[in-house]
């Protein structure tokens, strides 16, 4: 059975291939934009001349510039991170905590930072930083 080709108008364009493009379009920057949340706070990663790159967890703990703390998705005094990091640990198991510091961040403080994630009981704490530039 043969059918007949439907006949197009002159001066019409077919509007399907470009509607059929906006979907596309929309599908992927709704997709692109869920992929990350952003950090509670500002940061900037320090820079590191260590040739691994190692992909972010879920689980961060970010201290920025002033010495502020985010976990678990709270802003909070350093006071508060004690019993937050064992109540962490108790339901991480193998997983490790990422800690992002900014650059700029006092080292003393993100020392006392990490002795308080070890008093906790964190079994598994990673420094996060950035490939230094040449």
């Amino acid at each position: 059975m043969k059918l007949a080709k439907p006949q197009r108008q002159p001066g019409t364009i077919d509007m399907v291939p470009m509607i059929n493009f906006a979907f596309l379009l929309l599908i992927f920057v709704i997709l692109v934009g869920a992929i990350a949340a952003p950090d509670l706070l500002p940061v900037q990663p320090p820079r590191s001349s260590a040739q691994t790159q190692q992909n972010p967890e879920p689980d961060v703990l970010v201290i920025d510039a002033g010495g502020r703390i985010a976990f678990a998705g709270d802003v909070m005094e350093p006071d508060a991170l004690l019993p937050r990091a064992q109540q962490w640990q108790a339901t991480a198991g193998d997983r490790a905590l990422i800690v992002k510091a900014d650059a700029n961040a006092d080292a003393e403080r993100v020392v006392v930072i990490l002795e308080v994630l070890r008093a906790a009981g964190v079994v598994r704490a990673k420094l996060l930083t950035t490939q230094r530039g040449p």
